[in-house]
């Protein structure tokens, strides 16, 4: 026999020489040891398996909520900014006392003040002025005896327009975006821009009279429509009589008007200048007049009270440059000013 046979006899000889048990009881206990681990394992796979189930479903529910919450924050983000922000219309002031007749309550109207609602229909002093700006740049000079309704500009029903009911309205529109466009509308006509100095006039008679400063104004009218220049004049009245732009300044200040009134020799240099520059509007023809230097005063006097903290000072210089000259090349500068003043004033 060789040796690996015989190591295996040997190893083989203890299980030979040692007799199996076949007690029932002892065996019987050892069954129930073997079945209740093999139970453990099996319900601790099976738990195991549930768990890992569970852990799946919780895994997947999250990420479908966390790419909701991606979607709906990207479609809420889009829904804001393609709304409008809402439009803010600051009174800068005037010169003599302005109403805000909303109902049957009027009430005036104090310089800074936020119309942060339709304020009804605005009018001005019989012998005065007034100036608004919007939070868009838009700024509005009242003439004397003017009444206006700013319903088309604030609310639900905004359609960027001003209903001119009476009296003279001088606009500063900024440029606006494509297919933007801003109207005033009258009781017989309705005035189109698109950015531009302009103003409109209803006499007494209910008849609006335009003439545009810069850029290009639209005229519906009858159904027709009229394409205005700068410079250019619709349903005005043949006989000479003070320029629209000018008028308000007049009011506001009858020195100012005689101070502007040029000479014959500062006529004539006009007249020259217009031949060689036709578009040059009114604001330019008043610098050349000498008022840029008085307009620069006004304004770098009221940046020198902002400064110092004297708001109320501030205020008042820049309505003497508004309400003198309204078509001054400072009066964008003069209106932001305004604005920042009477926001400050408002926060405080």
């Amino acid at each position: 026999m060789s040796d690996d046979a015989s190591e295996v006899k040997r190893l083989l000889g203890v299980l030979r020489d040692r007799p199996v048990s076949v007690d029932q009881e002892r065996l019987a206990a050892r069954r129930v040891r073997v079945v209740a681990a093999l139970k453990n394992e099996v319900r601790a796979l099976a738990e195991a398996r549930v768990l890992r189930t569970r852990r799946r479903v919780a895994y997947v529910a999250c990420s479908l909520a966390a790419a909701a919450s991606v979607l709906f924050g990207v479609y809420h983000f889009g829904q804001r900014r393609s709304l409008p922000p809402t439009l803010a219309i600051t009174f800068v002031g005037s010169v003599g006392q302005t109403m805000a007749r909303s109902g049957a309550s009027p009430r005036a109207l104090h310089a800074g003040e936020n119309l942060l609602g339709d304020p009804g229909e605005i009018e001005t002093a019989a012998v005065g002025s007034a100036e608004l700006v919007t939070s868009a740049g838009l700024g509005l000079n009242l003439g004397a005896a003017t009444r206006v309704s700013l319903s088309g500009l604030v609310g639900t029903p905004a359609v960027n327009q001003v209903d001119l009911r009476q009296g003279l309205l001088t606009c500063s529109v900024p440029h606006l975006h494509e297919g933007q466009r801003f109207a005033v509308q009258t009781p017989d006509a309705r005035v189109v821009v698109h950015g531009t100095v302009f103003s409109v006039r209803v006499d007494s008679n209910q008849t609006t009279c335009v003439e545009v400063t810069d850029g290009v104004v639209i005229v519906q009218h009858a159904g027709r429509d009229t394409a205005l220049n700068a410079g250019d004049h619709w349903g005005c009245s043949a006989s000479p009589r003070p320029s629209l732009t000018s008028s308000a300044s007049q009011a506001a200040s009858p020195s100012a008007s005689l101070a502007a009134s040029p000479s014959a020799p500062e006529r004539a240099h006009e007249s020259a200048v217009s031949e060689r520059h036709p578009v040059l509007h009114g604001s330019a023809r008043a610098a050349e007049r000498g008022t840029l230097a008085e307009e620069s005063r006004l304004l770098q006097e009221a940046l020198a009270a902002e400064r110092v903290g004297q708001p109320e000072r501030a205020q008042i210089m820049l309505n003497q440059l508004l309400a003198r000259f309204p078509s001054s090349p400072l009066a964008s500068e003069a209106r932001r000013a305004s604005a920042r003043i009477a926001s400050a004033s408002g926060a405080q």
